[in-house]
């Protein structure tokens, strides 16, 4: 009793969710730090029948942590023992942060809101800190925009900021704000940063889950207003970025698909050295419209390179790409002939530029989104033709969610269990002799598919239901910010194995139970 005089548990317990808050997109210690200083002052605090009493009435709480204990009882078909408690390592704040939260005594709502506002300011602060990598400062190099986010993996980055744009949004729009003017322009200028930096970053998911929640958003907001020349307005200017986006999307489309017309009967045979071209007429791979295999002499390719690059044409580029292969799809992305005329117009830039692994002009471009659209679209042809799927991106993807559904078509029942999960999928990909190399031969990348392929059919249902019951049964989508935290999350669980990683498991548990658990009743 006297201890619990002295320290003051209600400063420990919200300076410990700040922490935790901060700590999500900068750094993964003060994650570990935030739930052992909960953990401590939670058992410090005391009451703990009381504790274990409210533990009981709020059923909603039990449920979302059977979410963990099914991970417990799954061990039972499980080989991989190793795994199998390294996996529960990892998922034990989907037991620990609902407790604690829970059953603590409830936050106010403008606590809350500083917790929230603390997490905002630590997305804005790594944001700039990714912009000094991405401008060198501190001696960084990277060869891929998603390095530069540091502490988090650039997809969960991405998603950070997208509910850091909806915070700050309804927090403007809340009714019991009272902002001076000033507040209120640096939050618009937070807000605007963070839309120009999810450009900046390039996530596909990022942006798409940026995009469908604006739109539901904006058309939920303008349809609960009173009909009014601003609600007019605000409907014009909804269908016109709408027509616009979609405008546009139709347009990339469009220039993806035009190919340079050539007349087959008219090629031309020799090279200005007069070397013979290899024109492999059935090939129909493409780079901005033109035919990659047309007009390609390697002899005076490898020639000339050698003249230019300390590289060798039969190597690697610094992203670990055939070079050959790279600086024929360059020369064909700029209408370019494969030889040495070819090669010789390209200017010193463009060759370290190659150097570095970029295969297309387009990509050049920083500021524009059509190579990003590009980029998708080429992967799905190339993968009709055939190609290697190994190094791209959203084929891999594909092949990982189709393994994934076959193993659990295989495993229907009961699952691989809690620990087998790992060896499941090494198994499964030499068993259909998939075309992916060892390194990326990865997880389904989609959590529903994961719980799935564990736990068998009773257990993903259950996994299901742990997570959707207590949302109905404390209300939390008259909550805003949940609303926006689950939505983000969804998309994150289809398009990503999130509960897989300490740091994400930690965001979810986190986020689910401040929102839900933090107070008696949900904060509208």
């Amino acid at each position: 009793m006297i201890r619990n005089k002295i320290i003051n548990h209600k400063n420990i317990y919200l300076s410990a969710l700040i922490l935790l808050a901060v700590s999500l997109p900068l750094s993964t210690f003060g994650l570990s730090l935030a739930v052992i200083i909960l953990l401590i002052n939670w058992i410090l605090e005391g009451s703990l029948k009381q504790k274990l009493t409210i533990l009981k009435e709020r059923k909603s709480i039990l449920i979302f942590i059977s979410l963990f204990l099914i991970h417990i009882l799954w061990l039972f078909n499980t080989k991989n023992f190793t795994y199998g408690f390294h996996d529960l390592k990892i998922k034990l704040p989907l037991l620990l942060l609902p407790v604690i939260i829970g059953t603590t005594a409830p936050i106010t709502r403008e606590n809350l809101k500083w917790v929230l506002t603390f997490f905002v300011l630590a997305v804005f602060i790594s944001t700039l800190i990714s912009i000094g990598v991405l401008l060198g400062i501190g001696g960084y190099q990277i060869q891929n925009i998603r390095e530069v986010s540091l502490f988090v993996s650039h997809i969960r980055f991405s998603l950070y900021v997208v509910m850091a744009v909806f915070f700050i949004i309804i927090n403007l729009l809340d009714e019991h704000s009272f902002d001076k003017l000033f507040q209120m322009v640096i939050k618009v200028f937070i807000l605007m940063w963070f839309v120009i930096f999810l450009f900046i970053l390039k996530s596909i998911t990022g942006l798409v889950v940026l995009g469908i929640i604006g739109f539901a958003f904006i058309f939920f907001v303008v349809i609960k207003m009173s009909f009014s020349w601003k609600k007019f307005i605000a409907i014009f200017l909804w269908i016109a970025v709408f027509i616009f986006i979609l405008g546009t999307f139709t347009r990339y489309y469009n220039r993806f698909y035009e190919v340079v017309p050539v007349n087959f009967d008219k090629l031309e045979k020799y090279t200005v050295n007069g070397n013979p071209y290899t024109h492999k007429i059935t090939d129909k791979h493409l780079e901005n419209g033109n035919y990659l295999w047309l007009y390609v002499n390697e002899d005076e390719l490898a020639k000339e390179w050698s003249k230019k690059s300390k590289l060798s044409y039969d190597s690697t580029d610094l992203k670990g790409q055939e070079m050959r292969y790279t600086i024929i799809r360059y020369l064909t992305s700029k209408g370019l002939r494969k030889d040495s005329s070819g090669l010789a117009s390209l200017s010193l830039e463009e060759i370290r530029i190659i150097e570095n692994g970029v295969a297309n002009y387009l990509f050049v471009n920083q500021r524009s989104m059509y190579p990003l659209f590009y980029e998708m679209l080429w992967q799905f042809e190339e993968q009709k033709l055939g190609a290697n799927p190994t190094g791209h991106s959203i084929m891999q993807h594909i092949l990982h969610l189709k393994a994934g559904i076959g193993i659990l078509k295989e495993h229907f029942w009961f699952g691989v269990g809690t620990g087998d999960v790992p060896d499941a999928f090494a198994e499964y990909y030499e068993k259909i002799h998939s075309p992916l190399s060892l390194e990326v031969r990865h997880r389904a990348h989609n959590q529903f598919v994961t719980f799935f392929l564990t736990f068998g059919v009773f257990g993903f249902l259950w996994a299901i239901f742990a997570l959707i019951y207590p949302v109905i049964r404390e209300q939390g989508f008259k909550n805003p910010y949940f609303i926006i935290f689950f939505t983000v999350s969804f998309f994150s669980l289809l398009t990503e194995d999130m509960l897989e990683t300490s740091s994400a498991a930690m965001s979810f548990a986190f986020f689910y139970s401040i929102f839900l658990f933090a107070s008696e009743k949900n904060q509208d």
